[in-house]
């Protein structure tokens, strides 16, 4: 597997390839719900979303390989109404917000997975310089999602709740001290 380097992907060069990105694995009798939604998101929805989480420093980074875009993730600044999402004076928080992996690469022991959200705790404490304690890190899953489960808590995540508002959606973090 040759990847290029991770690097932020750019509205007018990435469009066309994020619309060919694949990341949704075809399974009888269909594939599940959350992995249609995170291939509309990256297909569809992108740049008007991160558009829209313009004001909490929302990225988009990508990585190639010799085919196209093999994995993608969003990131940005994590702010919430729920005190118990708030970090600790000199903590920042990001939220990672969307991760796939092309389907070319996926069952695989979840090589690509593991480096792509190894590069996205680099690009989440690299994105928070001013807190100089850490960084806690967040994902949100869907509770079936077994896989992204099991690549978080290889990554040392760890579940935290599951709150009305986010429906199906379980938090996780990790928390990166500086």
């Amino acid at each position: 597997m040759i990847l290029g380097e991770w690097r932020e992907a750019e509205e007018e060069r990435d469009t066309k390839r994020l619309a060919d990105f694949v990341c949704t694995l075809p399974s009888p009798p269909r594939p599940p719900t959350y992995e249609k939604s995170v291939q509309k998101f990256f297909r569809y929805e992108v740049w008007d979303k991160l558009r829209d989480l313009s004001d909490c420093d929302a990225h988009l980074r990508v990585v190639d390989d010799v085919e196209g875009i093999a994995a993608a993730y969003t990131h940005s600044r994590f702010v919430s109404r729920y005190p118990e999402f708030s970090p600790p004076e000199g903590y920042g928080s990001r939220l990672l917000g969307y991760l796939a992996v092309a389907t070319r690469h996926r069952r695989q022991g979840g090589i690509l997975a593991d480096q792509a959200l190894e590069d996205a705790l680099y690009a989440a404490a690299e994105a928070e310089p001013e807190a100089d304690q850490g960084v806690f890190v967040w994902a949100k899953v869907h509770r079936k999602n077994q896989a992204s489960m099991r690549m978080l808590t290889r990554a040392g995540f760890g579940y935290r709740a599951s709150i009305d508002d986010d429906g199906p959606l379980q938090h996780w973090v990790l928390k990166l001290d500086r």
